[in-house]
């Protein structure tokens, strides 16, 4: 591979880790659930945009504002926060917005599922904290796995067809954990490791809400 590949090559997995950053991932598992064969894709769509802009708010652009913040004060180096104390402090006020989240939905008259969901992200985001302390996990990964078990737990609780979503989740979460170790962000232990975390709470955290 000459330098003009291996730049293009870098430039992409660059890409792929800011757009299936763990920040999006709520945005993701909403349009998987909106996009799928049950009730939850014929909710109002004012229902549905109330959820998209409530989740948007407290879990993308809050947490956005603050690495901001903290990235022009020098609290952080980077915002991929990669020193330990950094992802501590990130994932914290990820806690308590997942937490936020969770509560006002608990409040609202929504499906289960969009409750069930964020709880779910709650406990995702508290564990690999708790593992953060000790061990360099990959969030990228958690969230990849996290949506995977979203998807199958779906296919399973509704008994419905959910081929092309979980297709998409593979076929990205492959190129996403691939580009996490091309770019030496984590080594392929801290990827795959973050992978089942993400699939084995969330769908642990989902059964035991919804069973």
């Amino acid at each position: 591979m000459n330098a003009k590949d291996s730049r293009r090559l870098r430039r992409a997995a660059e890409i792929l880790s800011v757009v299936f950053h763990p920040i999006f991932i709520p945005l993701y598992g909403l349009i998987i659930i909106y996009s799928s064969n049950t009730l939850h894709s014929f909710l109002p769509l004012q229902l549905k945009r109330m959820i998209f802009i409530l989740v948007m708010a407290n879990n993308v652009l809050l947490p956005m504002a603050l690495a901001t913040v903290l990235y022009a004060r020098g609290a952080i180096s980077t915002f991929n926060a990669r020193d330990r104390n950094e992802r501590v402090l990130l994932l914290t006020f990820s806690l308590v917005m997942y937490s936020l989240t969770a509560f006002l939905l608990l409040r609202m008259q929504v499906p289960g599922l969009f409750r069930a969901f964020f709880i779910a992200i709650a406990v995702v985001t508290l564990i690999t904290l708790l593992i953060t302390v000790f061990y360099r996990i990959s969030l990228h990964a958690s969230g990849i796995g996290g949506l995977l078990a979203l998807v199958l737990f779906m296919a399973g609780l509704y008994h419905i067809g959910m081929v092309w979503q979980t297709v998409a989740v593979l076929l990205t979460g492959s190129a996403v954990l691939s580009s996490r170790i091309y770019l030496e962000d984590h080594t392929p232990a801290e990827v795959w490791s973050g992978f089942f975390a993400g699939v084995a709470i969330m769908g642990l955290t989902l059964f035991l809400i919804l069973k």
